[in-house]
């Protein structure tokens, strides 16, 4: 199991990167985010087995499957799976604000802390739009990407707190995770205030009209 978890890790990380750098709303960049999704999930699917507690890999599952699916919907639709997924990270909300509440005060009572936060505000976004009745423009694709690189991010938390001890004293354990939080605002800003989605509308909407799914789906 662990083995393919680490496998899984790999490839998501490869395939997570590789949607970063390829140009938005290309054949690549959809190919390497359906690669992302598919590994991120069966990765935190192990993880959530192994671990002593599932919140953390759980929530990855969470955001992971919410960004793709924005990707796959027709524009202003919603249906049954984000009344799931808003129970599910209500749910997650609740649990890590418990666990922080009633925990000795430390590095990870922080930590639970501020995902509990995030969880809340993913909650609250997930309510407004289902009572909205769904997203449309760059909206909807600012809550494909910031939840994609929150995913990520998720993956690089885990992978340097297991793997920094390995890294040279000279190189700063912290710098990937400062990498993926600067990445994530960077491209949350560029999408919502910039004229970036206006430039790329047309191809966005060329690819993802491949694999929208039909209104009386999930």
């Amino acid at each position: 199991m662990l083995t393919f978890h680490i496998i899984t890790g790999t490839i998501l990380f490869l395939s997570g990167f590789g949607s970063l750098l390829f140009s938005k709303g290309e054949k690549l960049h959809r190919i390497s985010g359906n690669v992302f999704c598919f590994f991120l999930l069966m990765s935190a699917g192990t993880a959530a087995i192994i671990a002593d507690d599932p919140t953390i890999a759980f929530t990855s599952i969470y955001f992971a499957s919410t960004a793709w699916i924005v990707t796959l919907r027709i524009e202003k639709k919603t249906g049954i799976f984000e009344i799931i997924a808003l129970l599910a990270i209500s749910l997650l909300c609740t649990r890590y604000f418990y666990v922080a509440v009633t925990s000795e005060p430390g590095f990870m009572v922080t930590m639970y802390y501020i995902f509990g936060s995030v969880a809340l505000i993913a909650a609250l976004l997930d309510l407004n739009m289902i009572i909205r009745g769904g997203l449309s423009g760059k909206h909807r694709i600012a809550r494909h990407l910031w939840r994609m690189c929150y995913a990520l991010l998720g993956a690089v938390l885990s992978f340097v707190a297991n793997a920094s001890d390995y890294w040279s004293e000279y190189f700063a354990e912290d710098l990937p995770i400062y990498l993926m939080i600067v990445i994530l605002f960077y491209w949350l800003i560029k999408v919502l205030f910039t004229k970036w989605f206006d430039n790329k509308k047309d191809i966005i909407e060329k690819q993802n009209s491949l694999f929208k799914l039909s209104s009386n789906r999930a």
